[in-house]
């Protein structure tokens, strides 16, 4: 079954609800029509409340748990890049020179490594772009 048919099913069940419950309700007089909504009332309004906390608590839960899923990370060597997450931006590394750059090592996130210079080693999600371009005349990374 496609998911517009499925859709289109559910909304007039949906509407043929509603209506029924009005057409049982017409014949309570409005008093009891009254109790009876607001009795329907506490019991969606009870349900949306635990449907919210739980998909807060889901979400909660998702966000603490995928940090520790993130995996090491190393990139090596003059304009290596490893990224342990989504990468969402541009990462672009320039190495040019005859002799070869000398070796930098930074460290971030833990188990998250480059070494070489001019590399890059993103251990969780990036958005933004990321350069480094290394001249090869000194060894230094020029900005």
């Amino acid at each position: 079954m496609r998911l517009g048919t499925k859709a289109g099913a559910a909304a007039v069940l949906f509407i043929a609800g509603l209506a029924g419950a009005g057409w049982i309700l017409a014949g309570q007089g409005l008093d009891r029509a009254e109790k009876w909504i607001s009795i329907g009332g506490v019991c969606v309004s009870t349900l949306l409340g635990v449907a919210g906390l739980v998909l807060g608590w889901m979400t909660w839960r998702q966000e603490t748990t995928a940090r520790a899923d993130v995996p090491a990370v190393t990139a090596g060597g003059p304009g290596g890049v490893g990224v342990g997450g989504d990468n969402g931006g541009e990462i672009r590394t320039d190495v040019s020179g005859a002799r070869p750059p000398a070796a930098a090592t930074s460290s971030g996130v833990a188990g998250t490594h480059a070494t070489g210079a001019g590399s890059v080693a993103v251990g969780g999600n990036n958005t933004a772009s990321i350069t480094t371009r290394v001249d090869g005349s000194d060894g230094r990374p020029r900005p």
